[in-house]
């Protein structure tokens, strides 16, 4: 099951297979660390490194975007095919049931090593960049933040709670985001993300099997297993930070808010995350059947926040207008404690 991602170092012109899932993760950034992990520098990552605009996870909760790390243990697997998705997993059709019987998982420590040796290499150029900013640029030689959301559905990766000791053993700070149809994986964690994530994409079970491309009956097991780990986030909000992400779309699933609202009631999140679709990579597929007029504005998002929060008690306390986000909270408390104290985790 390994293969290795063409170069795609600047000045170079590498040979790539556009046909071939490699060539196309290589054309897209990604970085291979072992058989089948990745990492990948985002756009905000990058703006942060020149002074430019830092993401909204900055904004929202005092994340470092250039001591960001964003990565995945799972670069080839994904049991959804979501419509929005920029990423190339829905039409690979490499999904979990597809693993040959031969595959076998990588260690934790070589995996968290092999990400933060690839992110210091990647950074390493930024150095020697005029435009960036000198200090930033050797900051981001000691990276402080894990994202776990780059490609496909980490809590596949069998060893996620020794994944999570190990970058925690380095002092760093953990985001997991899970699409929640693993509840069994989620319920076996043994360590918890600094915030855990899980995303919300359709208010009910038919909207559900549209959206993420299920047949009715596999929608209906995997709908059962989405509100299983909602039932999860509530009891493990007690334990770290969680969250509901959201990611809408014209004509797709910015509908229902009520539905939605039960959602929310249902997983008790400290954090509901209102975004628009983008439309860039793979999301502007044909078959995925979206426009670019199907990205809602940032009034629009604003506007669902504001039924959201009406219909769940919650308060919309922050936005990001770049990413088209609103942030809701679910009281004055977790307002009040938004801002994650990243020194005191890496002291």
């Amino acid at each position: 099951m390994q293969f290795k991602i063409p170069s795609m170092r600047k000045g170079r012109k590498a040979s790539i297979d556009l046909t071939t899932f490699e060539g196309r993760i290589a054309k897209q950034g990604y970085h291979q660390v072992g058989k089948h992990s990745a990492v990948k520098i985002c756009k905000y990552s990058h703006d942060a490194l020149l002074g430019k605009e830092s993401c909204y996870k900055n904004r929202f909760y005092g994340l470092s975007s250039h001591q960001c790390l964003q990565c995945s243990p799972v670069l080839q697997f994904c049991n959804l095919s979501c419509r929005f998705c920029w990423r190339l997993i829905p039409e690979t059709k490499t999904g979990w049931l597809q693993m040959p019987p031969a595959f076998q998982w990588e260690d934790a420590k070589s995996i968290a090593d092999g990400m933060i040796l690839e992110q210091k290499r990647i950074m390493s150029g930024y150095k020697g960049n005029p435009k960036a900013l000198k200090q930033r640029a050797l900051d981001a030689m000691q990276p402080k933040h894990v994202a776990l959301s780059l490609i496909g559905e980490p809590t596949m990766y069998p060893k996620m709670s020794e994944l999570l000791s190990e970058f925690h053993k380095r002092k760093m700070s953990t985001f997991l985001v899970t699409n929640g149809t693993l509840p069994k994986a989620l319920e076996a964690l043994t360590v918890l993300p600094t915030q855990l994530y899980i995303s919300m994409v359709a208010p009910d079970e038919k909207s559900y099997a549209h959206v993420t491309q299920q047949t009715d009956a596999a929608a209906k097991m995997l709908w059962k297993n989405y509100l299983q780990s909602l039932d999860y986030l509530a009891a493990a909000g007690e334990k770290t930070r969680t969250v509901l992400r959201m990611t809408l779309s014209h004509n797709l699933n910015d509908f229902n808010p009520d539905g939605y609202a039960q959602l929310i009631k249902r997983g008790k999140p400290h954090y509901v995350e209102v975004k628009s679709m983008v439309f860039v990579g793979f999301a502007r597929n044909a078959g995925r059947g979206l426009q670019l007029g199907d990205m809602l504005t940032i009034e629009e998002i604003r506007e669902f926040a504001k039924k959201l929060a009406d219909l769940s008690g919650y308060i919309a306390a922050d936005e990001h207008i770049p990413s088209r986000i609103v942030l809701l909270c679910r009281d004055e408390k977790t307002r009040k404690e938004k801002m994650i104290d990243f020194d005191a985790i890496s002291a």
